[in-house]
C-alpha cells in the first residue's frame, strides 16, 4: 500500500492523463512560502494553466490575509494561474468553480460527500475541511489579467492536530471518512475536474449557470442565519441564495433584501 504520506510528484497529480487547459507546465515544491506567491510572482512568465502544488506552505494564507497552517504531508495544498481578459466571469466566479471541483474531487476519489459555504469554505459537518483562494494582477505588455486560483484540502490530520479554535472549528478527510484516504487520488481528480470546469468555460455560455446551480445545490447556508460584517456595519439576516455574480443575497432582520460581494464580507457567523 502506498503511504498517504509520501510526497506527491508531477506524475501523481496527472495520474488521470493529459487535461486540456491546466499541467502543461507543474511545480511540486517540499516546501514553499505560498503557491499563491508563487504563481502570482512568475505570472507574466508563465503561461495559461501552469499548477503549483507544496507538500508544506511557510506562509500559506486564505482570505483577508488570514493564515493557512496544514502540518508537512497533511494536505492538498495548489493554486492554478489563469490568463483571462478583464470581463471574463472567473474573476467573480472561479472561487465558486473551484468550490464545485473541489466537492466533486471529493466525492469521486473518497466515501465523503461535502458541503460548501460562502463565501470560500468547503465544509463537512459544520466544521471546515477545505478553502479557496482566488488572487488577480496585472499582465504588463497584455491586455489581460492574471488569476491564481488556490485550493487547500484537509486531508489526513488527526483530531489532534487541530489546535486552539480550529479544534471546533476545522476537520479533515481522514476524520470524516470510513476508508483510508488516497492523497494522491484527491488531487488527481482535483485537477481532473477543475479542468473539466474551465474547459467547458471556453466552449459553453451557459456554463455559469450550470456552476451556479452545482455551488448552491451544495451550499449549507441557504435557508440559514448569518451574520455579516461589511464597511465596519454588522448585518444578520437569513442567507437566501447566490447571485448570477456570485454575491450571498440576504433577507435582513430590519425587512430589507441585500446582496454582499465577498472581496469586502467578512463573515462573523
Amino acid at each position: 500500500m502506498t503511504n498517504s504520506h509520501q510526497p506527491l510528484t508531477a506524475a501523481d497529480l496527472l495520474s488521470r492523463g493529459p487535461l486540456r487547459r491546466l499541467g502543461k507546465r507543474v511545480f511540486v515544491h517540499e516546501a514553499v512560502d505560498s503557491t499563491n506567491q508563487f504563481l502570482l510572482a512568475r505570472a507574466s512568465e508563465l503561461d495559461d494553466g501552469a499548477v503549483a502544488y507544496a507538500e508544506f506552505q511557510t506562509a500559506g494564507r486564505g482570505r483577508l490575509g488570514r493564515r493557512w497552517e496544514a502540518p508537512r504531508g497533511s494536505s492538498v495544498l495548489l493554486s492554478l494561474l489563469l490568463r483571462e481578459a478583464p470581463d471574463n466571469p472567473l474573476f467573480s466566479l472561479g472561487a465558486l468553480l473551484a468550490a464545485v471541483a473541489v466537492c466533486e474531487a471529493i466525492e469521486a476519489a473518497t466515501d465523503c460527500a461535502p458541503g460548501v459555504r460562502w463565501p470560500n469554505d468547503i465544509v463537512r459537518g459544520g466544521r471546515k475541511l477545505g478553502g479557496i483562494l482566488a488572487e488577480s494582477c496585472g499582465l504588463p505588455g497584455t491586455a489581460d489579467r492574471a488569476l491564481v486560483i488556490g485550493l487547500g484540502i484537509n486531508c489526513l490530520q488527526q483530531r489532534g492536530h487541530f489546535k486552539g479554535d480550529l479544534a471546533q472549528t476545522a476537520t479533515s478527510l481522514e476524520c470524516e471518512c470510513s476508508h483510508p484516504v488516497n492523497r494522491a487520488a484527491v488531487a488527481a481528480a482535483l485537477l481532473a475536474r477543475l479542468d473539466d470546469w474551465l474547459a467547458r468555460c471556453r466552449s459553453q455560455p451557459t456554463v455559469w449557470g450550470q456552476v451556479r446551480s452545482a455551488w448552491q445545490a451544495r451550499c449549507e447556508d441557504v435557508g440559514t442565519r448569518v451574520t455579516l460584517e461589511h464597511d465596519g456595519r454588522t448585518y444578520r439576516g437569513t442567507a437566501l441564495e447566490i447571485s448570477d455574480a456570485g454575491d450571498l443575497v440576504v433577507a435582513l432582520d430590519d425587512g430589507a433584501r441585500r446582496q454582499f460581494v465577498a472581496a469586502n464580507t467578512t463573515r462573523l457567523v
